[in-house]
């Protein structure tokens, strides 16, 4: 395991044992961890309005991009701990400023979570408008930056029937797959292909602080 990330079964003694909850199994898999999931605290949407993901569980129907609401099957939980000082960049989660991709408000996303983008230039080179990237390749597009991750990150995964599409905290479209596995109703485009296109995109500004 690389030394800058700590699963919590190989934590130091004295650490409180991962959290279950009916419905929830717990994932103590770092690689599962930075693949994907949202951080706890994102807000998405339900048939009971905008719920933090945490708060979900087995049963709980969710709002999707191409099958209106259906219901969550299982929710996995993981706890990703970071040595801060030693993480390489390329494992921080990515900070987006309110309005970046749809977002109402600022929020953090793994680099390796699939986002659905929507585009002119992807229809054009993909024949499809709507493509997926990880997050990793928004770096730099409208106001989008790695930022330094804490010592632990609360990380859900959620798993409905089959691929979905959900909406994150307004229209910021986030892709989860059934039994962890992913079989893409879009086009899913390499990191150089990602930036390529992500290059192409208009920016809006987006005032600091």
């Amino acid at each position: 395991m690389p030394k800058h990330l700590i699963d919590r079964k190989n934590a130091a003694h004295g650490q409180p044992p991962a959290r279950t909850v009916p419905g929830t199994r717990v994932v103590r898999d770092e690689a599962l961890a930075l693949a994907g999931g949202l951080i706890a605290g994102t807000r998405v949407a339900t048939d009971m309005g905008w719920l933090p993901v945490e708060e979900l569980r087995a049963g709980d129907r969710v709002a999707t991009f191409d099958n209106g609401m259906r219901p969550v099957r299982a929710v996995h939980v993981s706890s990703l701990h970071t040595d801060v000082a030693g993480a390489p960049r390329g494992v921080w989660p990515l900070a987006l400023p309110a309005g970046a991709l749809g977002n109402r408000s600022a929020l953090r996303v793994l680099p390796g979570q699939p986002i659905l983008i929507e585009s002119d230039a992807a229809e054009t080179l993909y024949g499809d408008a709507f493509t997926l990237v990880s997050a990793a390749v928004l770096d730099g597009h409208n106001g989008i930056a790695p930022v330094e991750p804490e010592s632990e990150i609360s990380i859900v995964t959620l798993e409905f029937d089959g691929d979905e599409v959900i909406y994150v905290d307004g229209t910021l479209l986030a892709q989860c797959g059934a039994d962890g596995a992913r079989h893409d109703n879009y086009p899913r485009l390499s990191e150089a292909q990602g930036r390529q296109l992500i290059a192409t995109m208009p920016s809006a500004h987006h005032p600091q602080g």
